[in-house]
């Protein structure tokens, strides 16, 4: 079976005065069908860049990415709008819900991106809100949800479209530790339940060790870790 997310020699310059900073160079990666990767390294090594390319927002001044072997034209914008809104599913630090909308409206703002929603899709969405514990929150606006609580709206929000791949970075980083593992208790269960490749980007040791394999990101070029422990 291809692989359902590989990329190929990535390249990622950006310009500065008097040169470029690269921030990719020669950067390889391979995604299974239903797998976990996490993409560890420090701060500033080019993780967020390299996950914004998988995802179509942004671009690689060289290299290539396929969609299970056919290369992803990033230079057809309608056709990176429907990879975006089709193919994957994002799940960012901030949690960016609309403020006017409520957490059932949110979950299903995905949806109306791309037609009708009926009522098979509000039922989606109501379940997922179950399963993260809020469905007493589903007519609530974010401002009216704990940092905690939006950020389970989030994470629901990035499996609605029924994405074979959901990019995820540093998802929990502004939440403290225990809210933290118990939202990647829900980000990893839903993966499960979903059948969902999962790419998350963190520093969290204990996270990315929930994954099926870990890499590091370092001299612009991810390396391997170890295998995580079953």
């Amino acid at each position: 079976m291809p692989l359902i997310l590989e990329a190929r020699q990535l390249e990622k310059n950006f310009p500065r005065a008097g040169g470029v900073v690269n921030v990719l160079r020669g950067c390889d990666f391979g995604l299974e069908h239903g797998e976990a990767v996490a993409v560890t390294g420090g701060s500033g090594t080019g993780k967020s860049t390299l996950l914004n390319i998988l995802g179509g927002l942004d671009s690689p001044s060289s290299g290539t990415v396929l969609h299970e072997e056919r290369p992803l034209d990033f230079a057809d914008h309608a056709a990176m709008a429907r990879w975006r809104s089709h193919g994957v599913g994002f799940v960012f630090q901030f949690h960016f819900l609309l403020p006017d909308f409520s957490a059932l409206e949110n979950l299903l703002l995905p949806l109306r991106n791309q037609g009708a929603v009926d009522a098979a899709d509000r039922k989606r969405a109501l379940e997922f809100l179950e399963t993260m514990g809020l469905a007493a929150r589903a007519d609530h606006l974010p401002g009216e949800l704990s940092g905690g609580e939006q950020q389970r709206v989030a994470v629901a929000r990035a499996f609605m479209n029924r994405p074979a791949i959901v990019l995820a970075d540093e998802p929990f980083g502004n939440l403290d530790r225990e809210i933290g593992a118990q939202l990647g208790d829900m980000l990893f269960r839903l993966r499960e339940t979903e059948g969902t490749s999962l790419v998350i980007v963190t520093h969290d040791e204990k996270l990315a060790a929930r994954a099926d394999r870990t890499l590091v990101l370092r001299e612009m070029a991810l390396h391997p870790v170890k295998e995580s422990l079953p």
